[in-house]
This record gives structure tokens, C-alpha cells and sequence, in this order.
């Protein structure tokens, strides 16, 4: 039996055309890439969402503001994957504030 990742994220943003001319939904790839499924809950079968909203700063890192999921295991994990991010974007984002919905379950 093989498990494989479903990660969903909803992008949803109060800067709504945060990323035009800057290529479309930059920061939405780069959140997607660094997220993952830790490999321990997943063979653990845990499942749950983990909601995050987030703030861009200066220094070319994401401030979490606010952070909930069902699972403590996946809420600690997802926060340590989210503060190693590093991201460059226009100055005219940072400040800016985006939230995050991942939804981890394991397919079989």
C-alpha cells in the first residue's frame, strides 16, 4: 500500500493582485514548494489542516501572525517549515499579509 501526498492550498489574500508583473502567483508556488507532508505524521496516518496567515517582511522572511490546525504534531511542524522560508519580493509587498489553508491527507 502506497501512500502519497494530497496537499491542498487556497490562496486567498487581502492583496488581491499581489504578484502582478512579477509573475502570476510567485509566492504561491514558493509556499507550495516548502510546504510538505512530514514524512513521521504521514506514516503515523495523521491527518489535518493547518491554517496560516502570514506577513512579508523586509528581511526577506514571512512573520506568522496567526497559525490553528487540528493536529499540535502538524501545527509545530508546518510552523518550523514556514519560519525557514526565505523569499525575495518587490519592496511594494512587504508589509503585505496572505493566508494559507493546507489540508495534509494520506491517499492510498
Amino acid at each position: 500500500m502506497k501512500a502519497t501526498i494530497l496537499v491542498i492550498t487556497l490562496f486567498l489574500t487581502t492583496f488581491t493582485s499581489a504578484f502582478a508583473g512579477h509573475g502570476d502567483n510567485s509566492l504561491d508556488r514558493i509556499i507550495h514548494r516548502k510546504i510538505s507532508y512530514p514524512e513521521s505524521l504521514r506514516e503515523k496516518g495523521v491527518e489535518a489542516s493547518v491554517y496560516v496567515k502570514v506577513r512579508i517582511l523586509a528581511e526577506n522572511k514571512l512573520e506568522i501572525l496567526q497559525i490553528a490546525s487540528d493536529s499540535e504534531e502538524m501545527k509545530a511542524i508546518i510552523e518550523k517549515q514556514v519560519q525557514q522560508i526565505k523569499i525575495k519580493v518587490p519592496q511594494s509587498l512587504v508589509g503585505n499579509t496572505f493566508n494559507y489553508t493546507f489540508k495534509f491527507q494520506v491517499q492510498k
